[in-house]
Formats: C-alpha cells, structure tokens, sequence
C-alpha cells in the first residue's frame, strides 16, 4: 500500500514539473520584445525586435535555425557592420531557404540576407531578402527572390519574380509583371512597362520608352512594343 501510494505521488510530481516545463517553454517562444539576432527558442515576436539583425544563420553560421521565425511590429538594427557585408556578402552562396518572416516596419543601416522574407514598409542600406512585400527602399540596392510592391534603390533592384515597381539605376528581373523605371532595365519575360535609356528583354508583351529598345521581336529606339 505504501508503494502503491509513493508511485501515485511520484507520477503527480513529474506531471506538476512537465506542466511547469510546458509553461516555461511557451512563454519563451512568444515574446513582446527579443534581441537579434533571434534565439532559437523564440518562435514569435509581437512588438520590438532590436539588435545586430535577424538572419543569424547568416551572421553568426548557426545551421541549427530549422523553423520560420516571425516579427510582428518593429525590427530596429543597429549593425554597426551594415556596409562590410554589403562590400563582401555573396547572395548567390547562401542557400535559398526563408527563416525568418517580418510582418510590420524595418529600419537598419545594414539589410535583410537571403533567409528574410517581409511584409509592409521597409527602408535599409541593402536588402537581399527572400520574397518582399510592400513598399521597400534601398539606399544601394536589392538582390530578392521575389518582389510584390513599390521597390526603389540607387544603385539597382535585381531579382527572380517582380510584380509591382521597381525604380533604381539598373532593374533586372526574370520574369516581370509591373514597371521598370532607370537607366538600364532588363527582364528575360516581361509583362507591363520598361521606361529608361536602355530597355531588354527577351518576351515582352507591353511598352519599352527609351533611348534603345530591345525586345524579342525587334530593336527600336525611342518607343518599341
């Protein structure tokens, strides 16, 4: 009887200690405010997320980030670093998986790296995120998977899918369905607009304005279609 009654106890106190454990875990995954680059016991952030930036699989080589993180509200960088990886930061080297999702208001003087994907208004040094929805500005230039919104930057906006705007000194993209607005602007298939000195694509179904145009059906200058 007395040992019956010690396993009953004993089960009740590891039940009360895994409740507790349970607990703990949770609110650790969802936070109001989290320093980046992000634990990886934190899930969520809805409110401020604040620090050197969010892709920490990037930064700091950690390969054990496996689920999609989110911010909901703001994320403030301060990387001091922002313009040596933009001088030495290779996109094309890093692998093609989104980690981390913002949802709400960026602002850094450094950028996204490929494993960020953001809905709403961002304004950075750089940005070579993964899929980028909203309004986006870039004081040198994007490098994205894909874009959907209003995207402008100095130098130039490069990416795989473009459906919106896009207006920097260079615009490349794969495959457009939107604007191209700059000196030099290229697409491989293109739906929409290309307005600058010199306009390319390979299949374009709209309006090339230029000094140069170029499209899979012929070469005009001033206005091709």
């Amino acid at each position: 009887m007395k040992t019956k009654l010690f396993l009953i106890i004993a089960v009740c106190f590891n039940s009360f200690l895994f409740c507790q454990d349970s607990l703990k875990v949770t609110h650790q995954e969802v936070r109001l405010a989290a320093i980046t680059p992000l634990n990886n016991k934190i899930s969520m952030v809805n409110g401020l997320a604040f620090g050197l930036g969010l892709d920490s699989q990037y930064l700091f080589k950690e390969e054990t980030a496996l689920y999609l993180q989110k911010v909901n509200g703001l994320n403030l960088e301060i990387n001091p670093l922002g313009i040596l990886f933009w001088l030495f930061y290779d996109p094309t080297k890093t692998a093609n998986v989104e980690i981390v999702q913002v949802n709400g208001l960026n602002i850094s003087p450094a950028g996204y790296f490929r494993g960020i994907s953001h809905n709403g208004f961002s304004i950075s040094l750089y940005n070579y995120g993964h899929t980028m929805n909203g309004v986006m500005g870039s004081l040198a230039n994007f490098d994205i998977e894909k874009g959907n919104g209003a995207f402008v930057a100095i130098l130039g906006v490069s990416s795989k899918e473009m459906k919106g705007v896009s207006f920097s000194a260079f615009n490349n993209t794969e495959i457009l369905r939107g604007v191209q607005i700059g000196f030099v602007n290229k697409n491989v298939d293109g739906k929409g607009l290309q307005f600058g000195l010199v306009n390319k694509s390979n299949k374009m179904k709209g309006l090339q304005i230029g000094f140069w145009n170029k499209n899979g059906k012929r070469t005009l200058p001033l206005i091709n279609f």
